[in-house]
């Protein structure tokens, strides 16, 4: 969800909070002109060259502050922030650690150490230099295992609650479906299932945001063989479940408890999140994106401690 004043004001819509700026933000690339592939595999070469060459946000908010909040953060997570957003030369083995996957009765979709029903998560949004508290609390988790999965069907939902993204709401819930980039269904949007369109941009968009996460980064430049074919469209993300960083793209659906109300003023959830999960440490890390939002706006979370108790909330007829 962002803030409205960030899109075009000629096409007002429904839910994210986007602050007008004087001025485009440093962290907002050019936008292609066109998306051929040649021009993906030159972005990725440049990309792999500079290895900081990210898209940081300008905000002097981060994870960081999460130390200094009352919200229970767990206590080994200054131990793994450090000075990098992510840690990329863990190889473990996830199957043989606590953060293997755990079948359900049904055999076909698992959970993880993190990613299980009622699972809370704290932090922040970031879109310039504001910030805005988030708060998430997973309802569902069916992530698909042996390449068995339900077309349509998302492999999580939850609650999504942003704080102080409009003037007229002090708060605002919506319900929100995430889908894993799997064997089947894969990082570029012509991967992307037919009727999943509202999760699709184009490949170029799509490939922009995923290597601003250092981890995928890592895996396209580490080898050049993953990059080619993710390009080329060969790529098959196996045994998703056992590697350290898990993607997905998260969509909010409606609000809540209103469902029926189509929009909030000033505010709009009309796109999208492309997300990593880090398996060792819990975290989330995304960016929001839709065609006329402001480019890269961020999104932090990490697990709260002991959360997975309790109600969600909400219930529906």
């Amino acid at each position: 969800m962002i803030n409205e004043s960030a899109k075009d004001k000629q096409t007002w819509k429904p839910l994210k909070s986007t602050s007008a700026t004087p001025e485009t933000p440093a962290v907002t690339p050019a936008t292609p002109t066109t998306p051929p592939f040649h021009g993906l595999e030159n972005k990725l070469l440049q990309s792999c060259k500079h290895e900081n060459a990210l898209h940081p946000c300008s905000s002097l908010e981060s994870l960081e502050s999460l130390r200094y909040t009352p919200e229970p953060v767990h206590p080994t997570l200054s131990a793994t922030i450090g000075s990098k957003k992510y840690i990329n030369n863990d190889y473990s083995p996830y199957g043989s650690r606590s953060q293997s996957p755990v079948a359900t009765p049904h055999s076909c979709t698992s959970n993880t150490s993190f990613l299980k029903p009622r699972r809370q998560y704290t932090g922040f949004q970031i879109s310039g230099y504001k910030r805005n508290h988030v708060h998430v609390v997973l309802q569902t988790v069916d992530l698909p295992v042996n390449g068995s999965e339900t077309a349509g069907a998302p492999h999580l939902t939850g609650f999504f609650t942003i704080q102080g993204l409009t003037a007229h709401q002090s708060e605002i819930t919506t319900f929100f479906e995430g889908f894993a980039a799997t064997e089947n269904s894969g990082f570029l949007s012509s991967s992307v299932p037919h009727n999943l369109k509202d999760l699709r941009a184009n490949d170029t968009i799509d490939m922009e945001h995923w290597l601003n996460f250092p981890s995928f980064k890592g895996m396209c430049c580490n080898d050049k063989t993953v990059a080619s074919t993710i390009l080329d469209g060969s790529y098959v993300h196996s045994d998703y479940l056992r590697k350290r960083f898990i993607y997905m793209r998260w969509k909010e659906r409606f609000l809540v408890p209103d469902a029926d109300l189509d929009s909030v003023e000033g505010a709009s959830f009309e796109g999208y999140y492309y997300i990593v999960h880090d398996q060792l440490t819990g975290n989330i890390f995304g960016f929001y994106y839709h065609k006329d939002a402001e480019r890269f706006q961020r999104l932090e979370l990490v697990p709260v401690k002991d959360s997975y108790g309790g109600s969600c909330g909400f219930e529906f007829n």
